[in-house]
C-alpha cells in the first residue's frame, strides 16, 4: 500500500516538472502567406504552466492552456483577435517541432531553444 502511494505521488510530481520547457524558445512557422518567426516565452505560475508569445513584428499574446504530455510533447492555445490557434510540439532536447492549427487550416512549426 505504502508503495502505491508513494508511485501516485511520484508521477504528480514528475507531471508538474516544467523545468524541461522553461524559459525562452525561438520558433518559426511556415504559412502559404509568409514565414513568421518570434520567441515562445515559457513559465511557471502558481505551480502550473504559464506561456506567451512574443511575435517578430511586435505585440505579446498570452497563452490560455499550457500543457506538458506524456512522450515531451507540450500542447498550446492562444486567442489572438478572433481566432483560436492551437499548437502541438514535440520537443527533443533544445529543439522542437510539430503543427499548429487556426480556422484557416494547419501550419509547421520548428524551433529552439534560446541561449542568453
Amino acid at each position: 500500500m505504502v508503495l502505491f502511494i508513494l508511485g501516485i505521488i511520484y508521477q504528480g510530481n514528475a507531471q508538474n516538472d516544467h523545468s524541461t520547457i522553461l524559459g525562452k524558445w525561438k520558433y518559426n512557422v511556415e504559412t502559404d502567406y509568409s514565414p513568421m518567426a518570434g520567441v515562445l516565452i515559457f513559465s511557471e505560475k502558481e505551480g502550473k504552466l504559464a506561456g506567451e508569445v512574443a511575435p517578430d513584428e511586435g505585440g505579446n499574446f498570452p497563452m490560455t492552456k499550457v500543457e506538458m504530455r506524456e512522450d515531451n510533447t507540450l500542447y498550446f492555445e492562444l486567442k489572438p483577435e478572433y481566432d483560436v490557434i492551437k499548437v502541438t510540439v514535440k520537443v527533443d532536447g533544445k529543439k522542437f517541432k510539430g503543427t499548429g492549427s487556426t480556422y484557416q487550416g494547419e501550419f509547421a512549426l520548428s524551433g529552439e531553444r534560446k541561449e542568453e
